[in-house]
């Protein structure tokens, strides 16, 4: 009897003993679950960390592609580094961005590849402290739709801003110390207390902005209105909302020629004559005897001063069939069957870009020194072969490019 009761006992031991073991290896392999779970959701959310990574850099690479429409398209999908992240999956790239952006504007020339680049910088909400130094922002559009872009103390020295438009910025301090606003617009912006040291403020326009406190030190060609407000020390003194502009030009563009042309150039100077007439401008042909006998220079200057935008044609005029260019020099050249156009395209031409009126080159493919060097590049100065179909004026990108710009 004993031995059965202690039989038993031992029995209901046993299964106890399975009992709490099955319920342990229970509890065990839950905890192993969850374990699992956790480390998998890690793993996973690493794996999208560094695809997210990898699709940056792959992004960055492809701006230095040999194909213009891969880099414009990366360009493009670059914006959306901008986006600011919470998620332990992906890593804020926002400084990275900017940084890419602002690296590649210091040396890339004026185009649409430069242009796509730096209105991606509209898609950001926070620039502020941001070194833009020397980058090349010509006709860049900042304007984010959504929200204001802040600015506060960005770093803008020496960049061109040239034709550029800002919109809805909060910049107190910007710095655009020897900065080009080569006929800029800027509206709805607050750049209090800015540094506008030295600034070539050229045909700028200034629209409900704020500017108490910006120090105009050493600025050129500063708004009459702004001018008449500065204090002891150069500093706009008015609160508010503030409207600047520079007078307006007339009608008017300016033809620089050379005085004696063949049939076929005076052709196409009158055919764009003829085009700007039709669609409401009034053309300053001169011809050579038009011109005093003295003051000639003193007589360009005034006519360009009251247009608002010039052609300049450069046609075959001088013919060097051997010379040196730049003798005794490292970068010295021989010449042979060497055609420039009449010297008065750059006088005339420099004239018109020192008041800010926009340009558009019409010259014979053979010229291509001077101002009109191929690898110029200038949002604000068209070009247009003197072979192109004088015809089509109207469906010419270059030439309409030019006139919107008038």
């Amino acid at each position: 009897m004993n031995q059965l009761m202690i039989l038993l006992q031992a029995e209901s031991a046993a299964n106890l003993f399975f009992q709490i073991l099955g319920g342990v290896s229970v509890i065990a392999a839950v905890f192993y679950g969850i374990l699992k779970f956790i480390s998998d959701k890690r793993k996973a959310k690493l794996r999208e960390r560094e695809a997210y990574q990898a699709s940056f850099e792959n992004t960055v690479s492809q701006l230095t592609s040999t194909n213009k429409s891969a880099q414009v398209s990366a360009a493009i999908l670059l914006r959306r580094y901008f986006r600011e992240t919470t998620e332990d999956s992906k890593k804020d790239l926002r400084k990275e961005t900017i940084n890419v952006i602002s690296s590649l504007l210091r040396v890339l020339p004026t185009g649409v590849f430069q242009k796509t680049l730096a209105d991606g910088l509209g898609y950001a909400s926070e620039l502020s402290g941001c070194d833009l130094q020397k980058t090349n922002l010509q006709d860049v559009l900042l304007d984010n739709k959504d929200h204001d872009i802040l600015m506060n103390g960005t770093d803008l020295y020496l960049a061109d801003l040239s034709y550029a438009n800002l919109e809805g910025i909060i910049g107190h301090g910007v710095i655009l110390y020897n900065a080009i606003l080569f006929n800029a617009r800027i509206r709805n912006c607050d750049f209090t207390n800015a540094n506008m040291r030295g600034a070539d403020l050229t045909g700028v326009v200034f629209k409900n902005c704020v500017l108490k406190g910006a120090d105009f030190t050493g600025a050129r060609n500063i708004p009459a209105v702004i001018k008449d407000n500065l204090d002891e020390n150069n500093r706009f003194t008015l609160p508010g909302n503030q409207n600047a502009k520079h007078e307006t030009k007339e009608r008017i563009v300016f033809f620089s020629m050379p005085g004696t042309m063949t049939k076929e150039e005076e052709m196409i100077t009158m055919n764009y004559k003829d085009y700007l007439e039709r669609i409401g401008y009034e053309v300053l042909y001169y011809k050579r005897d038009d011109y005093p006998r003295f003051g000639q220079l003193n007589r360009v200057k005034e006519s360009i001063n009251r247009s608002c935008g010039m052609i300049a044609f450069g046609f075959k005029q001088i013919e060097i069939s051997d010379g040196k260019y730049r003798p005794g020099t490292g970068e010295e050249k021989e010449w042979r069957n060497k055609w420039m156009s009449t010297p008065w395209n750059e006088i005339e031409v420099g004239i018109g870009l020192s008041v800010g009126i926009p340009i558009l080159l019409v010259h014979d493919p053979i010229i291509n020194e001077g101002i009109f060097d191929n690898e110029l590049s200038e949002c604000f100065v068209g070009r247009v072969s003197s072979t192109e179909d004088v015809r089509r004026l109207n469906y010419n990108k270059a030439v309409q490019e030019w006139v919107s710009k008038l």
